[in-house]
């Protein structure tokens, strides 16, 4: 016999489960929608490289990064990143070149760590830190971009920020004495007694080993090279018996000059380097064929020393089949060489007496040694050329200089 009360219960029960999986199916569609392929995660942007790296390194410049415990010979593949520590020996200097554009000559005989490499990633603003237990630091920074940038400088007694683009130097002396020179731009002191200064271009404050800052002293300005000026070749006969005249313009209030020439611009272990000199210029005995970096800083009455010029190079060269002269080559001093399209206009001095040519064509000389003259170039060939100009002392010497200019279409 059927049991029509248990049938119709189960079919009920059935009907109501499908019911249940249709308006699920149903909802499912309605709310969801239909099925779409999952879109892949965007890629955040690459990370900025917030390290620094050497951009040249000479002599003995060792590293020990943080977490070791031994020095290692600098590498130009090295990153150096926070708590890495930099150490150059007698004679030797490294340049570090920060991820902002930032850029620390550590001097001989220094000492430095890494204190920061980084930027905040909301702001993009980046900050870089450094700290010279020992030694001297010359560094230049480059105006911000972004979100702006921190740059700080500090000593066992004072620390120094920039935010702005500016370029000065900082020296940690035996004594405990800090020195900060600012040649341009401004920059903030804080020193460890609590005192806080604002250092404008061209200035220097002194902090002693108990972190007492001194008043703000002016510097000197910057000397001018006359001579031998930028790329200037120079050719004598003899080089042994020859004397090169370095020569820079006066600077106004200067009580003295620091003069270094050296066989390359980072001046590490220079063959003059003489202070003192109360001359606009000075004499240097015989050079050997090759090339040679100068630079002059003044110094005032007081010893203060202004920032060094830009350095200018010149090439000693000896005259390819010509014999030594007879005697020592004559002074020849080029001021200013100026291009008005294919004339050039040369004034300078040499040897009183002196036969002086320029390209060939002669130049009279006066009776005290000055010259100006004005020489036609070959309008034939725009763009850059070679001036040669010889002089021929009074003894037989004879004394020969390259100078490039630029000539006008």
């Amino acid at each position: 016999m059927i049991d029509w009360f248990t049938v119709s219960y189960r079919s009920i029960a059935i009907g109501v489960l499908v019911l249940l999986l249709v308006g699920g199916g149903a909802a499912y569609f309605y709310w969801a929608g239909p099925s779409t392929p999952a879109t892949p995660p965007t890629s955040a942007p690459p990370a900025t490289v917030t390290t620094a790296r050497f951009q040249t390194i000479e002599g003995n410049v060792k590293v020990k990064t943080v977490g070791t415990f031994e020095w290692v010979n600098a590498d130009r593949s090295m990153a150096l990143r926070k708590s890495d520590l930099v150490r150059t020996g007698p004679g030797s200097a490294a340049e570090i070149s920060f991820f902002d554009g930032t850029l620390v000559h550590v001097r001989p005989d220094s000492l430095i760590t890494i204190e920061e490499t980084s930027e905040d990633p909301s702001t993009k603003k980046r900050k870089v830190a450094w700290h010279i237990s020992s030694g001297e630091v010359q560094f230049n920074a480059p105006r911000p971009t972004g979100g702006g940038a921190d740059r700080e400088i500090s000593t066992p007694t004072l620390r120094t920020t920039t935010h702005e683009a500016a370029a000065g130097g900082v020296a940690v002396q035996e004594s405990g004495e800090s020195n900060v020179k600012i040649y341009t731009g401004t920059a903030r002191v804080e020193t460890k007694t609590g005192d806080t200064v604002q250092l404008e271009a061209n200035t220097q404050l002194k902090v002693d080993a108990a972190g007492k800052a001194s008043a703000t002293q002016n510097l000197p300005p910057v000397p001018a090279l006359l001579a031998p000026q930028h790329q200037t070749e120079i050719t004598y006969q003899d080089p042994a018996r020859a004397t090169t005249l370095l020569v820079w313009k006066p600077v106004p209030g200067a009580a003295g000059y620091h003069v270094m020439l050296d066989y390359n611009a980072y001046f590490n272990r220079p063959l003059v380097d003489r202070t003192g000199i109360t001359e606009s210029s000075v004499e240097v005995r015989g050079l050997d064929v090759g090339k040679y970096y100068w630079r002059v800083a003044a110094a005032d009455k007081e010893g203060v020393e202004g920032s060094f010029s830009d350095f200018a190079r010149f090439t000693v060269a000896r005259p390819q089949g010509m014999g030594p002269g007879n005697g020592p080559p004559p002074p020849l001093i080029i001021e200013s060489l100026e291009v008005r399209q294919s004339i050039l206009q040369v004034r300078g001095r040499t040897e009183p007496g002196a036969t002086l040519t320029v390209n060939g064509q002669h130049v009279d000389v006066a009776p005290d040694g000055a010259f100006n003259e004005f020489i036609q170039l070959p309008a034939e060939k725009p763009g850059r050329q070679l001036v040669v100009f010889r002089a021929v002392g009074i003894n037989g010497g004879i004394l020969e200089q390259k100078r490039p200019v630029m000539v006008g279409e």
